[in-house]
């Protein structure tokens, strides 16, 4: 908890709320002390307040352009905003269509959703400025200057701590990456419900996905600007040992249910394996809190000790019988010692590059490096107008937010309420395009609302200092703007504290205040969740299916390059790494799409066993593509056969077949099914004399012999295995999409 505690208090989030409160106190300070027009001061920190979402992790030049394009936005909402409020017959329809254009900016993606934020913000808090004693023009420049005063603190700041941001998400990814491993281990015990588990694989699947392109922007942006300073190819090092543990988690496609009936009699055959698994996570963990710390790594000596102790057991299982060297469970411990052992070698690189790394050192492999592996943002009109359409969420998003906050707005005009646009703020920020997400973020937000309203009661009945009220109302704002972020509960709980405790600055009706701040939450947070229930709703199974075929097309992608790698036996793997991303990317979207349905109202959640299984096919393809990709990547190969061409060619047509599919498009016909059989049996016949010779070498045990040809059994063994299962998996999938259509038809 201490360390939780300590890890909050140096994370770049509580440094963005500090950067927030200098730039909003300082005007207000000045324009107070120095030009007693303390309104002028306020104008300027809302310009502040508007802008600070925009303030987020990415490359200097991102950030810089995406607040440039916030503040003429803020100033131009706030502007509008201003001049139609005199005219209530004039503010409704300009809400309306300020909330749709402002919305529907999101559609360019995350950094775009964070400046249609910031307009949102500007539009809704304009209402309550009437008192201000400015024109409405002259208010919005000061709201502008806001804006451009903030833009260069943050600038300032930000370039005096420039790695805060990059090692805390490095410490992040570590964690995320540790956890992912703790769930494949409970898999690996087999004492938990497995579907659960595979649930929660494709949350941090899709999590990881997500923090490892912020990694690649931060980082390849950096390197771009100014090259790679030896801060930063640590950074790099670090974030390329990252990527290919994922990948080596993925790359070990274990049938659990065939591993239990192999080992039922000998569990404890699996004990060494598991605990591995579980001390590399722990020491993942421990690594993602030296980063923060900026302490020297050490080594975990119970991981050393226990691969000792697998090779030890993998010894034992062979030598109780001398077939058991050819056998399912033998080569299903060999690979995952070999697969463990590898995620080992990358931990151990880690607390190299942490203790001993020095500029002096190259870098081995710039292929990550590759300014292509940043994902470009399409901010053409053509995203617009593509999108605008009631097949887009967002655009049913747009134009569900635009429908219910000008309903808000009537509603809190009609009841005159004391602050109307609290009820606007709690639409804006509780509604989301997905039900799953809206409900979520209302349940935290009625939930912190309450607590917060209680806890301030309290302590304003029993404080009664006006001082004391604003030193709590400054510390509760910055806790909040800390946690907006990490947990929005907590967050919802000193915004009320701090919204309560300022207002028993000026007004002793505090009491008044809680009674509207929780009246008005209670109405927005019901309205937020009535228009996603009701209101041009959009369910994932209405878009879930551009998931699927995006999956489909870059596990194709994948496969291809790794043909080509077998074939050609590159040590150039640009390609491959970037198919490998996209492949990645593209799980990772479909198992977050996946997960919103899981929230959503069993109802609304159509075809849903359906999309299950496609949503496990597609980890499942993966996982074995990785798994042929990482070996054909890290041993020396054979030449590739016309047999196993032969399967990626069908596998191939498969999966562009389901694609079609999906699209709502006509099918080939295949005729590659005799060559499949005979591409199989031609596969099991070497396989079949490799091991004969491998289990007469073993009794005369020359051991020069055994290390090439078992090299070649295990590469013969693995491709007939992968190939094959790629292969039914491809059959699988093709079969799962084509009754998910005639289903969905």
């Amino acid at each position: 908890m201490l360390d939780g505690i300590r890890r909050f208090f140096i994370s770049a989030d509580f440094y963005k709320s500090l950067t927030f409160i200098l730039a909003a106190l300082v005007p207000i300070l000045v324009s107070s002390y120095y030009f007693s027009q303390v309104e002028i001061g306020f104008a300027i920190a809302l310009g502040v307040f508007y802008n600070s979402p925009t303030n987020s992790i990415g490359s200097v030049k991102h950030r810089t352009i995406g607040m440039v394009y916030s503040i003429l936005l803020t100033t131009f909402a706030t502007i509008v905003t201003g001049y139609a409020a005199f005219h209530i017959a004039l503010l409704v329809p300009v809400l309306a269509i300020l909330t749709f254009t402002i919305s529907y900016i999101s559609v360019f993606g995350f950094r775009a959703s964070l400046v249609s934020l910031a307009g949102m913000l500007a539009v809704v808090i304009s209402f309550a400025n009437s008192y201000v004693d400015l024109s409405v023009f002259e208010y919005g420049i000061y709201v502008f200057i806001g804006g451009v005063w903030y833009l260069l603190v943050s600038s300032i700041l930000n370039f005096l701590n420039p790695k805060m941001y990059i090692e805390e998400l490095l410490s992040d990814t570590m964690r995320l990456t540790g956890s992912y491993l703790g769930i494949r281990a409970e898999l690996l015990r087999g004492e938990i419900d497995s579907d659960s588990l595979q649930t929660k694989l494709f949350e941090y699947q899709s999590e990881l996905s997500d923090k490892h392109e912020a990694l690649r922007e931060v980082i390849l942006s950096q390197r771009q600007k100014s090259g790679f300073s030896n801060r930063i190819r640590r950074k790099f090092l670090l974030f390329i040992e990252l990527v290919d543990m994922l990948e080596l988690a993925i790359a070990t496609p274990i049938d659990y249910d065939k591993v239990a009936m192999i080992f039922k009699d000998k569990p404890e055959t699996l004990v060494p394996f598991v605990d591995l698994i579980e001390a590399m996570a722990t020491h993942l963990n421990y690594i993602s809190k030296v980063i923060i710390r900026d302490e020297k790594v050490q080594g975990s000596s119970d991981i050393r000790a226990l691969l000792k102790k697998i090779r030890s057991t993998i010894d034992t299982f062979k030598q109780q019988d001398i077939s058991a060297a050819t056998s399912d469970g033998f080569y299903i411990l060999v690979n995952l010692f070999e697969y463990q052992a590898a995620q080992a070698q990358k931990l151990n690189a880690m607390e190299r590059v942490l203790n001993v790394f020095t500029k002096n050192n190259q870098l081995k492999n710039e292929a990550e490096g590759d300014l292509r592996f940043l994902t470009p943002q399409d901010y053409g009109f053509t995203k617009l107008r593509e999108n605008f359409s009631m097949k887009s969420s967002i655009f049913r998003h747009s134009l569900r937010l635009s429908v219910v906050m000008v309903v808000g707005f009537v509603i809190g005009h009609l009841l005159s309420l004391q602050n109307p646009y609290w009820i606007l703020i709690t639409i804006l920020v509780i509604m989301r395009p997905s039900y799953g997400l809206t409900k979520k973020r209302m349940q935290h937000r009625v939930f912190g609302t309450l607590i917060g309203a209680v806890i301030a009661l309290v302590l304003v009945y029993l404080i009664q200092n006006t001082f004391v009220f604003g030193v709590l109302a400054a510390v509760s704002l910055v806790l909040a703007l800390s946690l907006v972020q990490l947990n929005y509960r907590t967050f919802a709980i000193f915004l009320t504290l701090h919204i309560v405790f300022l207002h028993a600055v000026y007004h002793p009706d505090v009491l008044d205040a809680i009674q509207y701040r929780i009246a008005d939450t209670l109405l927005g947070a019901g309205l937020a969740i009535l228009s996603n229930l009701f209101l041009f709703p959009s369910w994932e199974f209405m878009t879930i299916e551009d998931s699927v075929s995006k999956t489909l097309q870059s596990n194709a992608g994948y496969l291809r390059q790794i043909a080509a790698i077998y074939t050609t036996k590159s040590n150039d793997f640009s390609d491959y790494k970037l198919s490998r991303k996209s492949a990645f990317l593209d799980i990772g979207d479909l198992n977050a799409a996946f997960q919103r349905m899981t929230q959503e109202p069993k109802s609304k959640q159509k075809y849903f066993s359906e999309i299950y299984d496609l949503v496990v096919l597609s980890n499942t393809f993966l996982s074995s593509l990785a798994s042929l990709g990482t070996f054909i990547q890290t041993h020396e190969t054979t030449a590739i056969s016309s047999s196993v061409e032969t399967f990626v060619v069908n596998i191939l047509e498969n999966i562009e077949n389901a694609v079609l599919v999906v699209q709502g498009k006509h099918i080939q016909e295949s005729n590659m099914t005799v060559h499949v059989d005979v591409a199989a049996s031609e596969l099991e016949k070497k396989y079949k004399s490799l091991s004969k010779n491998f289990d007469k070498i073993l009794l005369e045990n020359p051991s020069e012999e055994i290390a090439a040809l078992s090299l070649e059994l295990q590469e013969t063994k693995l491709v007939i295995e992968q190939m094959s299962y790629l292969l039914k998996l491809s059959h699988n999938l093709l079969q799962k999409v084509t009754t998910y259509k005639k289903t969905n038809s």
